[in-house]
């Protein structure tokens, strides 16, 4: 893993680089989607790495940089100005090199390589291939390498250069023989019959200007709690890929530029309002790809909404489940809950997506609720593959008062949530299509749920509710932040959300700077572990949104205040993926990074535009609950 990672993104492209931003090691690399195409890209002046003396992002996918000869000193004798841009077809590296004393190195060169691996062999998994045939000729002043996959899918990295260098087999080499000579690389990762195609930064970086003066005007009194929303627009537009249904957001960066079912519907019910146009494009890609047969590998089932999509090798190969895999138990009543919400402002999404949101609500019924209790249940994969198919997926995050792994059929606390917040959902969009006694149905199924619901899963105890119901029916009677993120959904009988708020701002929960993901005491908490006592932005962002919709003002505005606080600390004012869940000591502390975090991240890119509003509010009115 590399000590500092640096990225670069724009579409399905994205360059993986160290420090120096340079792929020389380690997962570092340039990506198509799942692919690495190059594994090597570095620069030399004479036989040493430039030394860096400016890096600049001047947006996420152009980099600025101002370097000089190794060991510069007080004098330097080569300069080199530098714009690296991911173009979306094209990686464009423009260099100016100035000699300002003659005796300085004579050679520039790019080191060069390609592996073409699987996203998932770069993480480690364990099924790789063994050996591909890579081929790599000198080509037009440049170099081409080429890999036909094991499917018969032919992929080519052609790397073009202006002017043209030596190829010697491991590096491009330019003789610097002016005062000033300027150099233009072009790479395109291409995949079948593909032809390179030139990008347009400046028409980029016109996009990004558009897209700040338009969502980033929210009026907040405090210049870094704009900057924090400032970000998070930006973060929002360079995780999008593009589809045939419009912009999707990836998961997050690096690793996860693919489909999320669960992750992308919360970032769409986040943004809805700011970026319809995402959201909507969330719904209807995800209405494509839902489920319409039963498959064991993958967990398919019909109505059911995907959890992961991936086109690397391996999965093309059937390796892995990914094409797509549907191990996720929230998916399916969170994609009904989106398109109930955005029918509102789009009355036609109720028509057009009425096939899908019905056989989603179906899967809820059937599927989704295998022992016919009434509640959404998931059980770990028989096969190896993910054990608790809810937002919390790793293998240790589910378990009883006693740290046993929860089995059998698991019904965990914001699932239901989101299962009433489908229903009345589904009564919203039968009601706008003139259908009022479907309506009613779905209304008394929603109510019925939320008793059914709060006799199961309430823990007078702790006048909190338990983190699930194992497959033994048994509450699992764990302290951890899901009941206050439940709040959200609208579930929670009004008596008693103050009660959950009350319990999730104790001081077993809350760290000063979010709500911790299991109280601080119970079994297996560790402040440093992935669900287990960290804090992660977007489930606390949930907590806050469900204060505010019961009218919890204070409690909902002292939430979102620590989360802008979080973004405020970091230097590029942004919410990584998780934090350490230590406690917060005073107003000059700093909140403590999680080593493996992704940055940026979807679901916390998206938190500060869904939050910004309750920063500077009197009084919140409750929402119909």
């Amino acid at each position: 893993m590399l000590n500092t990672r640096t990225v670069l993104k724009e579409n399905d492209l994205y360059f993986v680089g160290d420090a120096q931003y340079a792929i020389a090691e380690g997962e570092s690399g340039l990506y198509r989607r799942d692919t690495r195409f190059l594994s090597r890209y570095q620069w030399q002046l004479g036989n040493e790495t430039p030394q860096a003396l400016m890096q600049h992002e001047r947006y996420p996918f152009w980099l600025r940089e101002h370097s000089a000869n190794a060991n510069v000193g007080y004098t330097m004798k080569v300069g080199i100005a530098r714009d690296l841009t991911v173009l979306g077809s094209e990686v464009r590296d423009v260099l100016s090199v100035t000699r300002y004393i003659g005796s300085g190195p004579q050679t520039l060169s790019l080191s060069l390589a390609a592996d073409f691996a699987d996203m998932f062999e770069v993480r480690g998994w364990p099924q790789g291939i063994e050996h591909r045939q890579v081929s790599a000729e000198a080509a037009d002043g440049g170099v081409e390498f080429r890999y036909t996959a094991q499917d018969g899918l032919l992929c080519r990295a052609l790397v073009q250069v202006s002017p043209a260098a030596e190829w010697d087999g491991e590096k491009l080499i330019w003789t610097l023989s002016e005062a000033e000579t300027h150099i233009k690389v072009s790479t395109f990762l291409l995949e079948g019959d593909e032809t390179a195609t030139s990008g347009d930064a400046a028409a980029l970086a016109s996009e990004y200007d558009a897209l700040h003066a338009r969502l980033s005007s929210a009026p907040l009194s405090d210049p870094l709690d704009q900057q924090v929303v400032a970000q998070s627009v930006e973060d929002l537009r360079s995780l999008s890929f593009h589809t045939p249904q419009g912009p999707f957001p990836a998961a997050g960066l690096p690793w996860f530029v693919a489909p999320f079912g669960r992750d992308s519907l919360i970032i769409a019910l986040m943004v809805k309002d700011a970026l319809p146009e995402m959201a909507l494009s969330v719904a209807r890609y995800l209405a494509a790809k839902q489920g319409t047969k039963y498959d064991r590998a993958t967990l398919e089932e019909p109505g059911k909404i995907l959890h992961e999509e991936r086109v690397g090798e391996l999965t093309r190969l059937g390796r892995t489940p990914h094409r797509p895999y549907y191990a996720t138990a929230d998916a399916t009543p969170l994609f009904v809950w989106l398109v109930g919400e955005l029918s509102g402002q789009h009355p036609e999404l109720a028509a057009e997506l009425r096939p899908h949101w019905e056989a989603a609500l179906n899967w809820c019924l059937t599927d989704g609720d295998p022992d016919q209790d009434g509640f959404i249940e998931y059980t770990p994969d028989p096969s190896g593959g993910i054990t608790n198919a809810v937002w919390k997926d790793s293998g240790d995050s589910t378990f009883t008062a006693e740290g046993v792994d929860a089995s059998g059929h698991i019904a965990v606390v914001e699932v239901q949530g989101y299962a009433y917040a489908a229903y009345l959902a589904a009564a919203s969009l039968y009601r706008q299509l003139g259908e009022a006694g479907l309506a009613g149905e779905w209304e008394q199924r929603a109510s019925a749920l939320r008793q059914r619901f709060h006799a199961a899963f309430w823990w007078p105890e702790r006048q909190y509710y338990v983190h699930g119901l194992n497959g033994d029916k048994q509450p699992m009677k764990v302290l951890v932040s899901n009941p206050a993120h439940t709040l959200w959904t609208g579930i929670i009988p009004p008596e008693f959300a103050s009660k959950v708020a009350a319990t999730a701002l104790g001081e077993q929960l809350w760290s000063g700077w979010g709500i911790r993901t299991l109280g601080e005491g119970e079994i297996r908490y560790n402040p440093v572990s992935y669900h287990n006592g960290s804090v992660w932005p977007h489930d606390t962002a949930a907590a806050a949104l469900g204060m505010a919709r019961y009218g919890l003002s204070r409690e909902a505005q002292q939430v979102a205040r620590a989360l802008f606080d979080v973004a405020r600390a970091a230097g590029d004012k942004r919410l990584s993926e998780l934090l350490a869940g230590f406690k917060r000591e005073g107003q000059a502390d700093v909140p403590v990074p999680y080593p493996a975090a992704c940055h940026p991240q979807g679901w916390d890119a998206a938190a500060p535009l869904a939050l910004w509003h309750l920063l500077e509010v009197v009084t919140l009115e409750p929402q119909p609950v």
